[in-house]
Order: C-alpha cells, then structure tokens, then sequence
C-alpha cells in the first residue's frame, strides 16, 4: 500500500472534515490512557487546522481516503501548552532564528498501523525538520512509551539516516491522592 504525504498550511472544508473523523477513530482510546487531555475538541481541531502557524502533513491512500496526519508547529506560540521561553532558554541558537518546532500530534487510521502509512508520513517529516535545521520537541504520554515504546523506536528509526540528539527536558507526572 502506498501512501501520498503532503505538507499543507491550512485544511478546511471537506478535507477537514475527513481529517476529524480520522482523528477521532485513532485518538479516542487516548481519553481513558492518558491523565492529560489527548483529544481536542472539535473547535480546537478546526482552529489548528486554520492556523498557518501548524504544518500539517496529511497522508491518503491510493484511492485518496484519509489515512494519517501529524501536526507540526513552527511557531511555539502556537501551542497553547509549551513555553516558548522554556525553549529560548534552552537552544538560543535555534529560537533566535525561529527553528524550535513542536510535534503535536501524529497519527495513522487504526487499519493502517502495520503498513508503511506511518513509516512514510515520519520519514518525510524528519526529512522536512532536517532540512531546516531546527530542534523539534514533542510529548508521549506514559501509555504509548511504555505499551509501544514509542520515544526509543522514533530516536532509533530517525538515527540510522540523520545526526540527532534526544534528550528528555522535563517530565509531568500525574498523582492522584484517594480519602479514604
């Protein structure tokens, strides 16, 4: 199966429509994995995909179904969770010249996690942040680390074709304190 990976600015009408139902068919299981709150509500979805701030790389099928998408801001005012400041503080270099991106989601249609969907869509984009040179920062939450181990098999994939450095710059961890 082959896959058509595409940068766009800007999505609306029915390709963002198609694009919501696909997100909410692979993001769904996130709402009971996750403490932190993985799926946007129909009206943050639309804004992100109006913001010409967040690339989006959209991948479809042969017969043109939507079958992956990943959002990529390459503005960190953009994300309303990220300090841009945390960020300058770490690689000046990079902020000065507008070059730390955020990764904030990714996701292939649950029928198409086997096939080289997701393996396409990642390799253009680590072709596109490598061509600019930039620091990407992302987030995985605890369950698709420690279920898919996600974070080491993306750093493993992307070292054997481009010089990296992962490091992680913070953590969150949820606690919850049960009164008996």
């Amino acid at each position: 199966m082959s896959t058509d990976v595409a940068f766009e600015k800007t999505v609306a009408g029915e390709v963002a429509e198609r694009f919501w139902e696909l997100y909410l068919e692979a993001f769904e299981p996130l709402r009971t994995r996750a403490a932190a709150r993985h799926v946007l509500h129909r009206e943050e979805f639309d804004e992100e995909m109006a913001d010409p701030r967040v690339v989006k790389l959209l991948a479809h099928d042969e017969q043109g179904e939507a079958v992956g998408l990943t959002t990529l801001a390459t503005d960190l005012a953009a994300v309303p969770w990220v300090s841009p400041e945390f960020f300058a503080a770490r690689y000046p270099e990079q902020s000065a010249r507008g070059a730390v991106w955020y990764v904030g989601f990714t996701l292939a249609h649950p029928g198409r996690r086997s096939t080289r969907t997701f393996m396409d869509m990642l390799d253009a984009l680590v072709a596109h942040l490598a061509a600019h040179r930039v620091v990407a920062a992302y987030d995985v939450s605890r369950f698709n680390d420690d279920s898919l181990r996600f974070a080491d098999n993306l750093r493993r994939r992307v070292e054997r074709t481009r010089d990296i450095t992962v490091e992680t710059v913070d953590r969150q961890t949820y606690y919850a304190m049960a009164f008996h």
